[in-house]
Order: structure tokens, then C-alpha cells, then sequence
């Protein structure tokens, strides 16, 4: 409950044969910092880590490789990355949708200061 950045992402792929679920976050949204803890964890289910990330996909596989239930993470499903290192992932974008308590409605938009 401290951490105070989440990068939303979706489910938009299933590999059952490898048991890995695809996502549309890369490291180009959210970097490439914190591999060894893979990069954050995921926002309630903590049986999720990301597996590996390319440009503008990532991995989501098992804690301990265990089978996953492609059931419970259908195609749209909404995820929230909780961010190894929450500057880097920040900077990665042009803006941050601050939200409610609700953590679903927005409340303030801020524009990302890019440069020093």
C-alpha cells in the first residue's frame, strides 16, 4: 500500500504449452531496471512475476513455475504493475493519471517532466 506507482497492462495473450501469459507492457513502459526481482510485482497476485520483457511485450509466468489457470487471467484482463524502481518506469511515459482512493477513478492528470 506504500508503493505509489502502478503501470497498468493487459493480458493479451495466452502460451499454455509454455506456460507463460503474454502482456502489453515492454520495457518501454515500464525499463528495464530490477530484472533480478523481475522487475516489480504484480498488483494482487502474487503468484504472477514477470518472466521477461521485449520492446513492447512482457512474460507473466508462474512463482515456481507452477501450472497456471489461464481461466483466471482472461484476454483484457487488466494488471498493475508495482514497479521495481518507480522513477524509471514513471519517466517512461508522457503523463500520470493520478486516481482516487477508488484506484479507479482519475482525478489529476500530471505532465512528465522530460530532461534535467
Amino acid at each position: 500500500s506504500d508503493i505509489a506507482v502502478r503501470v497498468i497492462t493487459r493480458v493479451i495473450g495466452h502460451y499454455p504449452a509454455r506456460n507463460l501469459i503474454l502482456v502489453d507492457l515492454g520495457w518501454t513502459g515500464c525499463s528495464k531496471q530490477g530484472e533480478a526481482c523481475h522487475y516489480g510485482r504484480i498488483e494482487g497476485h502474487p503468484e504472477l512475476v514477470i518472466g521477461g520483457l521485449k520492446q513492447e511485450a512482457g512474460l507473466l509466468k508462474s512463482v515456481g513455475d507452477s501450472k497456471l489457470d489461464f481461466t483466471k487471467y482472461p484476454l483484457g484482463m487488466v494488471l498493475r504493475v508495482e514497479p521495481y524502481h518507480s522513477c524509471a518506469h514513471t519517466k517512461q511515459h508522457d503523463r500520470i493519471h493520478v486516481l482516487k482512493e477508488d484506484k479507479e477513478t482519475v482525478a489529476e492528470v500530471w505532465a512528465i517532466c522530460h530532461g534535467w
